[in-house]
Formats: C-alpha cells, structure tokens, sequence
C-alpha cells in the first residue's frame, strides 16, 4: 500500500508518488516480478480538497489529517475514514506487507523513513531502509528513525502498524530542501 499527499503543501511526495507509479508500471524485470507477487493499492492524493485549496497541513475540515488515522470520523475525516476501511478489507483476504505514506520533509535533506521500533526484534523494522539504501545513493539510512512515540498515536504509521501488526510501516519523508550528502 503507497500513499501520498496527505499534507497539501508536500508537493515533493507527488512527485515520488510518480516515480513509483511509474516504475511498477513500466517493463523492467523487477517491477514484473513485483506485480506477479504483489497486489498495490495506491492512493496517490489523501487530501485533495486540501490540495485544491491550497492549504499546507490541513483538510477544509482545519485538521491535520495524518493526526486523525487512530479513530477517524467518517464525516470529518472521509479520506482517512475509507482508506482505512479499505486496508481493514483487503487485509481480511490478502496480507499487508508493506505501507508506505509518502512526504515532504521542510528541514532535513536527502531521503529517509520513520519507522516503528519492535523492541524485541529492532531489525525486523530496519531491514526495508536498510536495504532501500544500498540500491539508491538518494536515500539515507543514517537519518531513519524508529520509534512509536504518543505524540504520533494518530499518524498512518503508528496506527496502521498496531492495527495491521507488521513490521513494515512506513513514512517516507523526502527533503523540500533538495539533497545534500548526509
């Protein structure tokens, strides 16, 4: 599951939202294999009112969306509401292996992810970024975190990664600064 533009103002992540569509798209052997294993679901704008409107964080209803995925209200929040009724569904007959929230980040540079830390098992939830940054010199592995503070209790990735009970949930933050060496 990939998913994008939750924050209006991270215009970056359409663009890594692209690459990516466009990769398991294409004709390359990896991104067949991919597709022969692998069912996506994409989502490649959460917020699109916010978007249209021009807002930088927020929906039209003024809320941080990524701050309404523990217990979202299904007038306030409908984006969030259905992607999460639809992972819920499609996690009933197909496994999640993988989520991933694509954004843009306002100070860092480079690419890097957050992810969730499994105490008894801390490389289980490693292994994806790791890997990620021996096949692109663009992603940084040194500036992944992983944690599961309370402050992010209502983001895609905390909330996702206690429902689904997978290692691999994921936000992908890409610099808005452009890139830089570590």
């Amino acid at each position: 599951m990939l998913t994008a533009r939750i924050h209006p103002g991270e215009s970056n992540s359409s663009f890594v939202m692209k690459g990516a569509i466009e990769f398991l798209t294409s004709d390359c052997a990896e991104a067949k294999l991919l597709r022969q294993n692998f069912i996506f679901k994409i989502v490649p704008m959460i917020n699109v009112d916010g978007v249209i409107n021009g807002n930088y964080r927020c929906s039209l209803s003024g809320i941080d969306l990524n701050r309404a995925w523990k217990a979202p209200h299904a007038t306030l929040f409908p984006e969030i509401f259905a992607i999460k009724k639809m992972i819920d569904q499609f996690n009933k007959e197909y496994p999640v292996v993988l989520f991933t929230d694509m954004h843009g980040h306002s100070r860092a540079r480079r690419t890097f992810m957050y992810g969730n830390n499994y105490y008894h098992s801390p490389e289980i939830s490693r292994l994806f970024p790791y890997i990620f940054s021996k096949v692109s010199d663009q992603f940084s592995y040194p500036k992944c975190k992983f944690s599961n503070s309370r402050s992010k209790e209502g983001t895609s990735r905390v909330s996702l990664w206690r429902i689904l009970r997978i290692p691999a949930v994921y936000t992908l933050e890409t610099s808005l600064c452009g890139g830089s060496p570590d």
